[in-house]
């Protein structure tokens, strides 16, 4: 039950982590790594894979609460 919890709510800091990392600067320049066509397909979907498991183990070990 514990474990659930301590996992999702690391893989929840881990995707506010990627989240804040890929916001442009104040004159809305993307950050370097996000320059290129690849990376813009690819990071959302990491940062989302993040968020979906952390709240699946959020979910799931609240169910488990006895």
């Amino acid at each position: 039950m514990i474990q659930e919890l301590l996992i999702g709510a690391m893989l929840l800091a881990v995707a506010a982590v990627l989240f804040f990392i890929g916001l442009p600067n104040k004159s809305g320049v993307s950050p370097r790594f996000l320059r290129f066509e690849a990376a813009m397909v690819l990071y959302p979907p990491v940062v989302m894979v993040f968020v979906a498991g952390g709240v699946a183990e959020l979910v799931t070990g609240l169910l488990r609460v006895p």
